[in-house]
């Protein structure tokens, strides 16, 4: 096994004593000194990882946050090489979802020892030619402008940021949104967030959307629009609870392989947490079993 680590230098503190823990967990499990690369303003990892491929690493790890992570395993997608994954971010869901330490150490061992997951990605195409690749969640409306947190309230309060940045926002009016599910008729309804999702947990334990599996080979749209106190009360309470939008009038559902959603006005967008321009929606369609995960054993 050859092994490459792919390091966001703003992510990890002190950059010595990070390659330091690299090199002691790997002899501590028999695995050979990995390859050490860091991510720039220009590459935020997709050029470090074909480089690892090219020089023969079979498994590459991204040190960063879920920006880091999806760079890296853009380069990854239906190839030979596994991802590791050491979260150093605020959200790391898709570490979170599935159940990979959030402490550098134990990701460490995950990565250098645990089995791989295959999971699917979803492939986000956000007009005029730009595409992206999504691990866990889509959005547009007020999930996105609470990813649009300043840095520097992320640093001082972590993802308790994206909640004082949510709060801001929560009494602006409903989006008119348009959907198709898998070619189907369009459907119209309002919303004040949208969501397409591959994994449905966020921070905090909280699970979104139950239903929602990284390897079930479907996409999970989800709408919500409350409109009162009360409203948002219940909404809220059944996310603190794990309940299914079943249970929430102000929650709709829909599932499928791909989706294509449009509004008259553009709003905000995010793609695994990171803000994108805005826009009048998206088209987000399912790739099966495109990344092989490390993940913890059973």
């Amino acid at each position: 096994m050859s092994v490459a680590v792919i390091v966001h230098p703003g992510k990890v503190g002190d950059l010595d004593r990070a390659r330091s823990t690299v090199d002691e967990v790997a002899t501590s499990v028999g695995v050979a000194r990995p390859m050490w690369f860091e991510t720039s303003a220009a590459d935020p990892g997709p050029g470090q990882a074909r480089r690892a491929i090219e020089e023969g690493a079979t498994v590459v790890i991204a040190w960063g946050g879920d920006g880091t992570l999806m760079g890296v395993a853009s380069a990854l997608v239906h190839g030979g090489a596994s991802l590791g994954i050491v979260p150093g971010g605020t959200g790391n869901l898709l570490a979170r979802n599935l159940g990979i330490p959030l402490d550098a150490r134990s990701a460490l061992e995950v990565a250098l020892t645990g089995p791989d997951r295959g999971i699917d990605l979803l492939d986000v195409y956000l007009g005029r030619g730009e595409r992206r690749l999504s691990a866990v969640m889509s959005g547009m409306g007020w999930d996105a402008d609470m990813m649009g947190a300043p840095e520097a309230l992320k640093r001082r309060v972590g993802w308790g940021a994206y909640v004082l940045q949510g709060a801001r926002h929560l009494h602006e009016r409903p989006m008119r949104l348009r959907l198709s599910i898998d070619g189907g008729p369009e459907l119209q309804l309002y919303g004040r967030t949208v969501l397409v999702a591959n994994v449905g947990r966020l921070v905090a334990g909280l699970d979104l959307i139950p239903e929602a599996q990284p390897d079930d080979g479907l996409l999970d749209v989800l709408v919500i629009d409350p409109s009162t106190p009360r409203d948002w009360a219940r909404t809220t309470a059944g996310i603190l609870r794990g309940k299914g939008a079943e249970t929430d009038p102000s929650r709709t559902q829909f599932r499928g392989r791909e989706v294509i959603v449009s509004t008259n006005h553009p709003h905000s967008r995010q793609v695994d947490g990171d803000p994108v321009d805005a826009g009048q929606g998206f088209r987000v369609s399912m790739l099966e079993q495109a990344l092989s995960v490390r993940v913890p054993s059973e």
